[in-house]
């Protein structure tokens, strides 16, 4: 990679960072990618699919195009997902491949991956709005505890549920009608049917009472409760859904509540990870002295969500993940914030935007890894 764009890439990273902002607040953050793109001759579209803080940035140069995934929301406790990370890994790829290969690619700026506000899952926004198109293959990558290509993830939906009742002093409950006792036998109701799902369809429940009254001599009104739904595949989940969201229903009636349930975020698919694009990932890495885990080929369980994997069911996906930390350091904590400094990721972010450019410049230039690529794809989604 040349100097100036290892600086520029650092220097995206640098300020990401520090900006630390929230799921679909992050106007400086993706304000910043984009400016950069721009300075590079990318055509910008901001904001993208209705929300401000997403972007569509092309560089055209004919032929077989890339597709790049940025993300650039924090947490509460700051970058402690390395989403500054995955944006500066998506400018530097792109820039590589546009000027040094000469190959069309875009990035799509994705805000709050996180599921925070109201973009929460926007790669499904996207998608659902067929604005992930006009490239031949996406790639995406995240911060990690091992060098791994290729992904596998449940299939999620986060849900809502608002019971009101009637308020009434603790000595007059017969004048009341209260709203945290269909929230607390709900709780327990859900509990029991994750229990009576079959494993094989990996059954997730998570559950929080957000709200459940005031004051204790007080018959609650109102309580709310916040409901993780997760499966190994939409069809069950799906299904998952529908009984949940009974449940809650008939609870509701049986106390004389109203209820209204809402959803949080969009349906997360399970990943379609393409073996195609994940092997090259594979070989690249592999020419950097880098022995990668191939998910394809570990036959590893799925173990968390995400909206990149809308993107798998209409384009071929491959994803890099990239080590920043050994394995006793998980992700959303201050020491995965702290490895994901600049400065103490540079080597491995470079290695990556290496790696992911040369590989995805492999594709486009080999018009049988390209047929394997999308003959792969149409199987795999039948």
């Amino acid at each position: 990679m040349r100097k100036e764009i290892r600086d520029e890439t650092l220097e995206v990273s640098r300020r990401i960072y520090e900006y630390a902002e929230l799921g679909s607040q992050e106007y400086r953050s993706s304000r910043l990618i984009a400016d950069h793109l721009s300075r590079h001759g990318f055509n910008v579209e901001m904001p993208y699919g209705g929300m401000e803080t997403a972007f569509r940035a092309t560089c055209y140069r004919g032929g077989p195009s890339v597709g790049v995934l940025a993300e650039y929301d924090a947490l509460p406790n700051g970058h402690s997902c390395g989403h500054n990370l995955i944006a500066a890994w998506a400018f530097g790829t792109a820039v590589t491949l546009c000027e040094d290969f000469g190959i069309s690619v875009t990035v799509f700026g994705t805000p709050s991956e996180e599921g925070i506000g109201p973009y929460a899952g926007s790669k499904a926004i996207l998608v659902e709005k067929n604005l992930i198109r006009d490239v031949d293959f996406v790639i995406g990558m995240h911060p990690d505890d091992r060098w791994a290509v290729g992904s596998v993830s449940l299939a999620d939906l986060t849900i809502e549920a608002e019971f009101s009742g009637k308020s009434s002093h603790l000595l007059g409950p017969d004048y009341g009608i209260n709203a945290l006792t269909p929230a607390i036998e709900t709780y327990i109701a859900l509990n029991n049917l994750r229990s009576s799902i079959s494993d094989l369809k990996r059954p997730i429940i998570g559950m929080i009472i957000r709200e459940g009254g005031k004051a204790s001599n007080v018959i609650p009104d109102r309580s709310v409760m916040e409901i993780d739904l997760r499966s190994s595949k939409r069809r069950y989940l799906e299904d998952l859904a529908a009984r949940a969201k009974d449940i809650i229903g008939n609870i509701s009636r049986m106390h004389g509540c109203d209820f209204r349930i809402r959803d949080v975020t969009p349906v997360y698919e399970e990943y379609i990870s393409n073996e195609t694009i994940d092997n090259t990932l594979e070989e690249e890495l592999r020419s950097h002295g880098i022995d990668p885990v191939n998910v394809h080929r570990t036959n590893e369980a799925a173990m968390g969500s995400t909206d990149e994997a809308n993107i798998s069911h209409i384009i071929p996906t491959g994803h890099i993940d990239v080590k920043i930390v050994q394995p006793s350091i998980p992700a959303h904590t201050d020491e995965f914030r702290m490895a994901a400094d600049p400065d103490k990721a540079a080597d491995p972010l470079m290695t990556a935007i290496e790696a992911t450019a040369s590989a995805a410049a492999k594709i486009t230039r080999d018009r049988n890894l390209m047929k394997k690529m999308k003959n792969e794809f149409k199987e795999a989604i039948r």
